[in-house]
């Protein structure tokens, strides 16, 4: 199988070669110069320089001038009269027509000199001529037609061509490194202003301009905000607006060994008010909607999302609710829902949603931990078959009244009902090298729980006639409600004093919880580069947790004998109140942000079967961030109390093999913070991160663990002071659009982390220092979206060592993974796709697979009016190779896992685009309802 992985990595690299040479023949030509105004002769930074061919105005190529006023433009063609056009907001536009040949490839402009116009830019471009990219003030503006996509393609296909914005996988736009807040067509909100469900839904022909600009009202929120900060806002210009619409899709697949699939999600909208329904079912270990279905269509942007899980074949959570695909095994996933939204005039907006989901799982799992001590190495091994079913309901509501021009209030309620139940049947076996078996345990479970949440946000932002004057006042209030009855059948058997423990238990554990805050902030102008802000954070904390144990009666079969030793019940009550008081100070590009924290905190925990452990705490901490010209550096404080649960000094033996003793003298964990990052955005489309955090902890909770000759562990949390870790990321991406229709694009990646930590077991202490080393390089080709090619490769070493070498085992893992993978759509209606995983982890444990290769295929016919039909034969994990397998190191111990998971089906679906717009772009990594 490795073969077969260098096969395809060497085809998809030679197609890289091959094409590029291709392409190099027919342009090989540049040209270059130097930028500057004519008044002052200072350098034009971010003038737009455009190549067309002269003779039909046909773009070939464009860049922007560098912070020098410097540009070069390469792969130019050569034997073809070209015009070079250069304009800048507010200049004269330059023209000139020239010819590139063997003997005279290259052509230096020089310095050309631009004046000033009073005209406005559109007025002195012929429409063919428009530039691409044009700079005025604070906007970015992009040409539509000067960017070439498929006539099928889509507002998504559309920005991914333009220089400096990203759209990953999940449909998140970030533009130079910053995130896109808003969406709006012609300047006003579509659908909510969620930018996702625009970009899967406008068609590109429809769209005439593109525009990128600061989003003034996180701004006029926050004015001490750092510009590093600021979130962005692209508005598109319309051919022609749309007022009303309605889309959807609907599914339906049939495959082998019993798998199926079928689902639909409908909307319609009609200026202000929006309207969506979804409803699936399948049994392939995924969600009925990908996350860009679910939070761009389904509406759930729109009404918030609090929570959210992305598993890595495809599974999803929103907000407490299961979409399908999270959890292990072979699944059985159905839901359905609705989201309605309505603008009342141009002061309220309302949105309501309800979702019900449902996720039925089995899955097989081995696992295995090797414990080095000294010259001992004991393994724990356990094997486990699980029968899962979760139900959920969730309701939510989202509110905004814009009260006057200057004050808005927003209030988002949310309620979840959760029910679950479950079968589990494992074994555990403990053993060591020198004394073989010590113990081992066969338990069998089953859960019945219910769940109940409530939670709610609500923000008043009130703005003053004073620019910079604001005040914001934010509650957060979150209630959570759980009641779990665990049945377990257990039979412990322990080999160095033979004895045999056979029990029969309930055990009700009720868990609860109440989290209330109320943030007061107040910004104040004291000039043109400076201003105070004050703010108070007042936060309370109300923690249950108990647990009933009861013994089986043997006459009555019912579980009516509570088992005192192991009855116990806690509740924390926690006030916070945090005060700040910081200055910010800006000129140009550079940016100051100083603040002055005072924080009081206290508990009171109360025990069942303990005294109450009363505690209050004083810190008085500052916090500093500088900013200058896309680099930050910052420093902050974090203290964090400790649970009540480590701190409870009544032992936790609910599990015979591992007993947990609290602490009630644990102290809360302080921590000081400083980091700093770069983002640099570089007109020809590349940009460059690096990021660098370290931390120092005082008070860090460790454990003082004993483990005894049977293989029972015991463990109690104590403090400890003095440890480091840091984090270091650096990535650069690189962009080569050779012309309109060819564009490769690099994203090499490496990074780290560094920790430390104390390990304690049978009196045995050490220092323990652990390394994470990470590296990852992403390539990617593709011409007129009609051959994609696409690899990957990561490594990834986790190294661990220990100051007490005669005690403590050095360890070592490491792991490879590689994706290929190759999409063509030709002939005309026919898209081509396949993708090979491979993942290698050569030091696990005896029984747990080292390597796998998954290889997914699908074959796609596009039929019907504007190809809203499609047709799709797919073939999931074709060599029946899929495993899920994972293995780090944590304290002394390295552990491996391997789970059962879903394997070798062939599928054929029947795909329907229930919309008035052109359906998306076929193929490739939009997961909207298929993983290959």
């Amino acid at each position: 199988m490795l073969t077969l992985l260098r096969k395809s990595i060497f085809i998809s690299l030679f197609a890289f070669g091959f094409s590029s040479s291709l392409f190099s023949q027919s342009f090989t030509g540049n040209i270059k110069g130097r930028l500057v105004d004519s008044a002052g002769k200072k350098p034009l930074s971010l003038a737009t320089i455009t190549v067309f061919k002269a003779l039909d105005t046909a773009l070939i190529t464009y860049r922007l001038s560098d912070e020098d006023g410097n540009f070069k433009i390469p792969f130019l063609p050569l034997d073809v009269t070209c015009r070079v056009l250069i304009s800048f907001s507010g200049y004269r536009v330059y023209r000139k027509e020239f010819e590139l040949n063997k003997q005279n490839s290259q052509l230096d402009f020089g310095v050309i000199t631009l004046g000033n116009s009073a005209q406005l830019l559109d007025e002195v471009f012929v429409q063919a001529e428009r530039p691409p990219v044009s700079i005025r003030k604070d906007t970015i503006e992009f040409n539509a037609s000067a960017f070439k996509s498929l006539p099928s393609a889509l507002l998504e296909d559309l920005l991914k061509k333009l220089p400096g914005i990203d759209i990953d996988t999940d449909g998140k736009i970030m533009v130079k490194g910053k995130q896109v807040n808003r969406l709006l067509v012609d300047g006003k909100e579509f659908f909510g202003g969620d930018p996702k469900i625009a970009t899967k839904n406008l068609p590109a022909n429809m769209v005439d301009k593109v525009q990128v600009m600061d989003d003034k009202e996180q701004i006029d929120k926050n004015p001490d905000i750092s510009p590093a900060d600021v979130g962005q806002i692209i508005n598109i210009k319309l051919k022609k607006a749309i007022k009303q619409g309605w889309f959807g899709k609907a599914y339906a697949g049939v495959g082998t060994n019993s798998r199926n699939e079928t689902g639909a999600i409908i909307n319609v909208f009609r200026d202000t008010t929006q309207i969506s329904v979804l409803g699936y079912s399948n049994n392939i270990n995924k969600s009925g909607f990908g996350i860009t279905d679910l939070q761009k269509i389904g509406g759930f942007d729109r009404s918030g999302v609090n929570s959210m899980g992305v598993y890595s074949d495809g599974g999803i959570s929103l907000n407490g609710s299961s979409f399908g695909g999270t959890g292990q095994g072979i699944q059985l996933s159905s839901g359905g829902g609705f989201n309605f939204n309505h603008q009342f005039k141009k002061k309220v907006t309302l949105n309501l949603q309800y979702f019900y989901g449902q996720v039925n799982s089995n899955f097989e799992s081995v696992t295995n931990r090797q414990r080095f001590l000294s010259d001992t190495i004991q393994v724990v091994r356990s094997k486990g078959l699980n029968k899962n079913e979760n139900n959920n309901h969730r309701i939510g509501a989202t509110l905004t009244w814009k009260i006057d021009s200057l004050t808005t209030l927003t209030f988002r309620p949310g309620l979840t009902l959760l029910k679950n139940t479950g079968d589990r049947n494992s074994s555990t076996f403990i053993s060591d090298n020198f004394k073989g078996s010590l113990n081992d345990e066969d338990n069998r479970q089953r859960i019945n729980g219910n769940g109940n949440m409530y939670n709610h946000n609500l923000f008043i932002n009130k703005l003053f006639k004073k620019k910079g004057r604001v005040l914001t006042i934010n509650n957060n209030v979150s209630v959570n409600e759980n009641l779990n009855d665990q049945y377990y059948d257990l039979v412990n058997t322990f080999y160095i004093n033979p004895a045999t423990i056979v029990s029969n238990q309930l055990r009700q554990r009720e868990t609860g919880d109440l989290n209330s805050s109320l943030n007061i902030s107040w910004s104040e102008p004291l000039s043109k580069t400076a201003s105070l802000r004050v703010a108070h954070n007042a936060e309370f904390i109300k923690e249950n947790n108990s647990l009933k144990p009861f013994n089986r009666n043997n006459n009555s079969g019912k579980y009516l004998d509570i088992i005192d030793s192991l009855n116990t019940a806690l509740e924390r009550n926690l006030w916070r109140n945090t005060t700040t008081a910081g200055i910010t100070w800006r000129k140009k590009k550079l940016n100051i942000n100083a603040s002055f924290n005072v924080q009081a905190l206290s508990y009171r925990n109360t025990y069942l079967k303990a005294p109450k452990v009363v505690s209050s705490f004083t810190f008085v901490y500052p916090s500093v961030s500088i900013d200058y010209n896309g680099m930050r550096l910052s420093y902050s404080e974090n203290i964090r109390p400790p649970s009540p649960y480590d701190l409870q000094p009544v032992p936790d033996n609910t599990n015979r093999q591992f007993i947990q003793f609290g602490n009630p003298d644990l102290q809360p964990v302080y921590s000081r913070n400083l980091s700093f990052n770069i983002y640099k955005f570089k007109p020809n489309g590349s940009s460059f991160s690096f990021y660098l955090n370290g931390s120092a902890t005082n008070n860090s909770v460790m454990r003082l663990t004993t483990v005894d000759k049977q293989g029972i562990q015991t463990s109690k949390p104590v403090n400890v002071s003095g440890l480091k870790n840091g984090y270091v990321n650096l990535s650069y991406t690189r962009q080569f659009k050779f012309s309109s229709n060819w564009k490769l694009s690099l994203r090499p990646t490496v990074g780290g982390g560094y920790n430390e930590s104390v390990l304690s077991f049978n009196g045995n202490t050490s220092d323990a220092n652990s390394v994470n080393l990470y590296n990852s390089l992403n390539a990617g080709f593709n011409y007129k979206d009609v051959i994609e090619l696409n690899q990957r490769y990561s490594l990834s070493l986790n190294k661990s060592w220990y100051s007490n070498k005669g005690y403590y085992k050095n360890l070592r893992t490491i792991t490879h993974s590689a994706e290929s993978e190759i999409i063509v759509r030709l002939p005309k209606h026919f898209v081509w796709e396949t993708t090979i995983n491979y993942t290698y982890n050569p030091q696990v444990a005896a029984g747990i697979k080292k390597s796998f290769v998954r290889w997914n295929g699908a074959i796609n016919y596009l039929f019907l009016k504007e190809d809203k039909g499609q047709l799709k034969l797919s073939v999931f994990d074709l060599l029946n190779q899929n495993i899920s397998v994972f293995r780090y190191t944590t304290e002394n111990s390295i552990f491996d896992s391997q789970t059962s998971t879903l394997q070798r089906y062939f599928m054929l679906s029947f795909i329907y685009n229930i919309r008035t717009f052109k359906p998306a772009k076929v193929g490739g990594k939009d997961k909207s309802f298929f993983l290959f």
